[in-house]
């Protein structure tokens, strides 16, 4: 053992409970986890912190570089954590280990036992140090040449993963400095800061991406025919899109780490990722235990098929892949399928006589003479002029959009359509599940009068009302739940809205792939089937009804990796890029898309509106240049946009427009010394933002 030392100083630290340990890090005191007490430190090897609630809620992520093969885990740990939460890491008190490694120190309220984080599969060369090392200690205890090498080679076989990352918690602790080798490179042991649940999230769902090794879901054991040859399994994993099938059932890519797709739950979670797919091992894992899969397990192809389009039931996965073209069948396919388990019913009797769905004269006279004497209505301003060349309101009309994630598609929108409110009365039912609703309520209100709730320019209290009342008259927001809501139930709350508000004409659906797919009545459709059905259900009441909808979208993973020709900034989608297919396109009256270069030094606030198809060009609209979108500026303290001219000049803030054009109530409302906003043009015509 090596030379001993008195740490007793320590103990005059209040809330941390310290322990001797041994040159193996090995506590030399009984009873540690569960009993604090200022135990004797003055001649001991080292001192271990103790984890847990007998140091105040103290936990640790502990990084073990010496197995960290490619150099810079830990600097990519660090980056990755960053991109969460720019400030989280200057909470950390960080201690350097005798083998390089770091512990990364914390206090928190929920804390757990130690935890294997981040694993590695171990590699042949340390397999055969491994049994090396084995082979001399088994001979140096004078066993049989035979017995080392069985005892060496099942060591061997035995070493399978390697811990990179891992917490120590509960019934956990850490060798600490003063110990010979160990020293604080940020911060010390007087400095342990205390973080939110949500922040040890972020440190553990980030820990938990260098994982590279789970133990793989296999097929159940059950009574169901096998195919021969090419089994839909196999197929399905060579040829499925499982990023597809998740992204239809509400999962969200949210980034990329190497082979890694990173994913994010359905339903409302403070959580930076839920989850991974890993492209070059073809498996789904998760971490988190809110999910219909098993954290940690690691999910191929045709499991995240069985797991959520069949309930787990593999059997009826087999038949579901095979009717999709999935795998070779043992006898040929019949051309006349089998028949659905579900009844369509018709409203058509065919021998009542009654011919009443063939239309008439009258269905459509009266459009053919609003086109004959020119007083065809057009659609409706937005109040933007270069805009209204291209994209105009139009009642009970099927609106479809997408974007790429984080561009700022749903405060665009939501703008748009508070315009439609203040210039045409138009009101709506919002259902926004990836926004708060204090989110939409606080930009709402700010866009009413161009100005924040807080800081300097912040609006009166008789200002704030005034625009909290015109929004809540004119927007019904539905609630997220953690339960998902599917199509269906969107359209009937609206329906009952609609019954207490009749005067309600559209509803927004923001974004559709929140919503959840439930084919529990639907056995016999795909999933690319009920959604057809769905946006069928939707247009049609649409169009009975004369009500509109807004319905957003997120683009593909293909269309988020698509770069501008230097391969630098991301590309707008188009329509065919839109996640679920060109059904959402092929549904609309309308289609747009929202882009913005978020990354750009200068262009940021940029916002481009790209018009990909409008149905009914008689009534107003075409759609844009594929190089030519519209474009707004974000200003005002981003509580306004004016309209970009082609010389690139401000152009019309349509709210500023409505409220000097109405007067509204603005001479009462400014008390003296307000500061106010300065007008956004200088002498030359140049926007200026604040």
């Amino acid at each position: 053992m090596g030379t001993k030392t008195d740490f007793s100083e320590l103990n005059e630290l209040d809330g941390l409970q310290f322990i001797p340990v041994n040159d193996k890090k090995v506590p030399t005191v009984k009873n540690w986890q569960t009993t604090k007490t200022k135990h004797d430190l003055s001649n001991c090897y080292g001192v271990g912190l103790v984890c847990g609630e007998l140091s105040g809620g103290v936990e640790v992520l502990d990084f073990d570089l010496k197995y960290d093969i490619t150099g810079n885990l830990f600097e990519c740990y660090k980056k990755l954590v960053s991109s969460y939460s720019a400030g989280l890491l200057r909470k950390m008190t960080v201690q350097k280990t005798m083998n390089n490694g770091y512990h990364m120190i914390y206090r928190c309220e929920n804390i757990e036992g130690n935890k294997k984080l981040a694993n590695r599969e171990t590699t042949t060369a340390e397999k055969k140090l491994t049994y090396e090392s084995t082979y001399k200690a088994e001979l140096l205890k004078s066993k049989p040449d035979e017995e080392a090498k069985r005892v060496a080679a099942k060591a061997a076989e035995s070493d399978k993963v390697r811990v990179l990352i891992e917490s120590r918690g509960i019934g956990g602790q850490i060798v600490c400095s003063p110990t010979k080798g160990y020293e604080f490179v940020f911060g010390d042991l007087y400095s342990i800061t205390t973080i939110s649940a949500e922040e040890r999230a972020i440190l553990f769902d980030s820990a938990r991406q260098f994982n590279e090794v789970v133990e793989q879901i296999s097929i159940p054991k059950q009574n169901f025919k096998k195919t021969k040859g090419l089994s839909p399994f196999e197929d399905y994993n060579e040829r499925g899109d499982v990023l597809a099938l998740l992204e239809g059932h509400g999962w969200r890519i949210v980034g990329t780490k190497g082979t890694k797709t990173i994913l994010l739950r359905p339903g409302q979670t403070t959580a930076q990722s839920s989850g991974n797919y890993d492209h070059a091992k073809k498996w789904f894992s998760v971490f988190t235990t809110s999910t219909e899969f098993e954290p940690e397990k690691a999910y191929l192809p045709y499991a995240v098929f069985a797991t959520l389009e069949c309930n787990k039931d593999y059997s009826l996965a087999v038949k579901r892949l095979l009717d999709e073209g999935f795998g070779e069948r043992d006898e040929p396919v019949q051309k006349e399928k089998a028949p659905s388990t579900r009844q369509i019913p018709s409203r058509i009797v065919l021998d009542d006589g009654d011919l009443s769905f063939l239309a008439v004269g009258s269905d459509y006279d009266g459009y053919l003479n609003q086109v004959r004497d020119g007083t065809l209505q057009m659609g409706l301003s937005t109040g933007f002029p270069s805009l209204d060349r291209h994209f105009l309101h139009k009642q009970g009309n099927l609106v479809m959009s997408n974007g790429i994630d984080n561009t700022g598609k749903s405060t665009w929108t939501w703008y748009l359509y508070l315009v439609a409110a203040m210039l045409h009365g138009w009101k709506g039912v919002i259902f926004s599940s990836e926004n708060t609703l204090g989110a939409f309520m606080r930009k709402m209100i700010q866009f009413y009068w161009g100005k924040p709730l807080y800081g300097d320019y912040k609006m009166t209290d008789m200002e704030y009302k005034i625009a909290k009342d015109f929004v809540e008259k004119h927007f019904k927001l539905i609630k997220a739940e953690e339960a998902l809501y599917n199509y269906k139930d969107i359209m009937n709350m609206v329906k009952k809205t609609r019954d207490k508000y009749p005067d309600i004409n559209f509803a927004m659906i923001d974004p559709y792939n929140s919503l959840k797919t439930d084919l529990s009545g639907f056995s016999k459709l795909s999933t690319h089937e009920y959604h057809y059905e769905a946006l069928s259900e939707i247009k049609a009441y649409g169009q009975k009804n004369d009500f509109g909808w807004i319905v957003n979208n997120h683009a593909v993973t293909a269309a988020l990796r698509a770069k501008d020709g230097e391969k630098k900034y991301p590309v707008a989608p188009r329509k065919e890029d839109t996640e679920g297919g060109g059904k959402f396109a092929n549904k609309a009256d309308d289609f747009f898309t929202v882009h913005r270069i978020t990354g750009h030094p200068t262009d940021w606030k940029i916002t481009e509106m790209h018009i990909r198809k409008i149905k009914d060009t008689e009534t107003g609209g075409r759609p844009t240049s594929y190089d030519e979108p519209v474009k707004f500026e974000m200003y005002k303290g981003q509580c306004g946009f004016f309209e970009l001219n082609e010389d690139g000049s401000a152009g019309i803030d349509p709210v500023e427009q409505w409220h000097i054009k109405n007067k509204t109530l603005q001479p009462t409302l400014k008390p003296v010394n307000q500061k106010i906003w300065t007008p956004y043009k200088d002498d030359s015509g140049n926007a200026i933002d604040f």
